[in-house]
């Protein structure tokens, strides 16, 4: 199982409301974050970044750095266009809240008031409990976490085909929790978003996004649509080892498909500033209280999401809004702090991008609190890269080995977390090398034999390997770890294996 990040720092300190910084502190804080960012995308194999950072409403930082083009050696700029993940979510957020401010769509009304082209399967549960308000903030207790995206000359489904089914390997989208009683993420719900918002509107999804949210917010080079515009513009993408990757496409365009630039997306930002005295200026959009709604947690995710919005939580106090975004080739991440109106952008254009701004955020955190020592920000380089290196020249006979000593002898050197073989075993999954990638995913089930997510993702391999029984006795040992684990479940049942 592929799994897709939704971004989750762990604060590590108070975000404390704090005197404006001075013209000197943010110049040293500027250079700091000038010097460390080349150094980040050089450790981890990504060729190039963007960050925008807001200071009391004030853009202080908006810049590109490293390659959008690694073989052309052309430069990142504020005007370079990046996917932006699961961030589409937010924006597709304030499009439907649109409608509901104008009174054509009801946050309480089940989905199925507005769907005639598509309706929810059947289940155990009640699909007059999948209101707009859960689809909104992931409690509407659907399947389907995340889309991985289609090759430039694929034919893409529709969305009612998507939702059926059809995309790419998650499944169709259905009700497999009660509606209303936890937070479950969920992509596929904002596929039903999307097709309601075409369905209330009768226009297309996209046009509708760019003639009403992102054309009004100025963010002209912004789009739910590829078309020869934003591809001229925009940067290459580059997977975990730093090779060029075939740009994806989404039929989910709601969920995963916006594409823009960090001089727009600054736009959107500001926009989010609420308190600002100057928002006004930046969007006339939604009222104040509408996008103060879509900021605060509703009460059955546990304090981490609202309408569009994730929440990140120190104690009990709310301190940043925003979202992170994970494609391949593509990371990126926003946060506001609404209060002092702050703000943090920064998107990258490879596989690896999230430890770089997972670094920088850090650094600003503690900037913003006072905190002088940033050692605690720092991350590992991944262990995949070493072991791609050991499998290229020496294959995989003794890769057990290889990988135990390193992970005893040079434990501080590497990220050793399961996630980073997981990638390794995928990259080689992707490339048709089957072997390598059952040698990889069969490492980590003896590295991390208590997770259910690495039996999940060597069944997986094994599968496309036609080690069938192989196969199911992974997936049922991931079902033993984790009965709540629906892709090992619907893989089970596909293939007519038995569930111990």
């Amino acid at each position: 199982m592929i799994r897709q990040h939704i971004f989750t720092i762990i604060l590590l300190i108070p975000f404390a409301l704090l005197a404006q910084k001075n013209s000197m502190d943010i110049e040293q804080f500027v250079n700091n974050v000038d010097k460390k960012t080349p150094q980040l995308l050089r450790g981890f194999n990504v060729p190039g970044a963007v960050i925008g950072i807001i200071e009391n409403g004030e853009i202080i930082l908006q810049r590109g750095y490293g390659y959008s083009n690694v073989d052309k050696e052309t430069h990142v700029t504020t005007s370079t266009g990046f996917n932006i993940g699961s961030i589409s979510k937010t924006v597709t957020a304030w499009g439907v809240m649109k409608l509901v401010q104008e009174g054509k769509i009801d946050l309480d009304a089940p989905a199925e008031k507005y769907l005639t082209r598509w309706h929810l399967p059947k289940s155990d549960f009640d699909s007059k409990e999948v209101t707009v308000r859960r689809l909104l903030s992931h409690t509407a207790g659907l399947s389907l976490h995340g889309y991985p995206g289609w090759a430039p000359n694929d034919i893409l489904p529709t969305i009612e085909e998507s939702l059926n089914g059809k995309n790419n390997g998650p499944g169709r989208v259905e009700v497999v929790v009660e509606p209303g009683t936890k937070w479950k993420y969920s992509g596929g719900g904002f596929t039903i978003l999307q097709l309601i918002i075409e369905e209330v509107t009768g226009e297309r999804f996209e046009n509708y996004m760019q003639t009403e949210i992102l054309n009004p917010l100025g963010m002209i080079n912004s789009s739910y649509t590829i078309d020869e515009k934003i591809l001229n513009s925009s940067s290459l993408e580059y997977n975990n080892f730093g090779e060029e990757i075939d740009f994806e496409l989404f039929t989910a365009k709601a969920a995963a498909g916006l594409h823009t630039t960090l001089e727009d997306f600054m736009l959107f930002v500001q926009a989010s500033l609420y308190k600002s005295e100057n928002n006004k200026s930046y969007q006339h959009i939604l009222s104040t209280d509408y996008v103060k709604q879509m900021m605060t947690p509703e009460p059955e995710t546990n304090g981490v999401y609202g309408l569009g919005y994730q929440v990140e939580i120190f104690g009990d106090s709310k301190v940043l809004k925003g979202h992170g975004g994970a494609n391949s080739g593509w990371h990126a991440l926003f946060m506001v702090d609404s209060i002092s109106n702050d703000g943090f952008i920064m998107f990258t254009n490879g596989g690896a991008g999230y430890n770089i701004y997972s670094q920088i955020i850090c650094y600003w955190e503690h900037w913003k609190s006072g905190k002088k020592i940033y050692d605690d920000c720092k991350s590992l380089p991944s262990i995949s890269n070493k072991i791609k290196q050991i499998i290229d020249i020496d294959g995989t006979n003794n890769l057990n080995k290889a990988y135990f000593e390193l992970k005893q002898n040079q434990l501080d050197k590497y990220n050793f977390s399961e996630e980073q073989l997981n990638q390794l075993g995928y990259y080689y999954l992707g490339k048709g090398e089957i072997e390598n990638s059952i040698a990889v995913f069969k490492l980590n089930v003896e590295a991390f034999p208590k997770s259910y997510n690495v039996y999940d993702s060597y069944g997986e391999a094994l599968l496309k390997g036609n080690y069938r029984d192989m196969a199911v006795e992974n997936y049922i040992k991931s079902l033993e770890l984790n009965s709540d684990n629906y892709n090992a479940i619907e893989i089970l049942n596909k293939i007519g294996a038995k569930k111990h």
